[in-house]
C-alpha cells in the first residue's frame, strides 16, 4: 500500500483487484484510524480472505463516490493560498 496523509492508493496487483473490485481507486481514512494499521490490514486482506477483507469492504462503502461525481485533489495536499491584487495595483490600472 501507498499510503498518502490520510488517501491509501494500492501498489500490487492483489491490491488493485481488490480494489477495482469493489468499485474504488483509492481509499481516505478516517481521522478515527491510523492509516498506516489499515494500509496492513489491506495488504493481508489482498493476500487471502480474512476478516480483514469485511473490514476493507466496510471502508470501501463508506468512501465511495457516485459515477457522475468528478473526482477532487485530495485534501492532504496543501493548497496555495489565493493570490489578491496588491492594494496599489486598481489605481495603477485605472491611470
Amino acid at each position: 500500500m501507498r499510503v498518502n496523509g490520510r488517501t491509501l492508493r494500492y501498489s500490487t496487483l492483489a491490491e488493485r483487484r481488490m480494489f477495482l473490485s469493489l468499485g474504488i481507486t483509492e481509499l481516505r481514512v478516517p481521522r478515527s484510524m491510523n492509516p498506516y494499521t489499515v494500509a496492513r490490514r489491506i495488504a493481508r486482506a489482498a493476500k487471502n480472505n480474512t476478516p480483514d477483507m469485511e473490514f476493507f469492504k466496510s471502508l470501501a462503502t463508506q468512501a465511495r463516490r457516485a459515477p457522475d461525481q468528478a473526482p477532487g485533489p485530495s485534501p492532504d495536499f496543501d493548497r496555495p493560498e489565493p493570490v489578491l491584487p496588491e492594494p496599489h495595483e486598481p489605481l495603477h490600472a485605472a491611470a
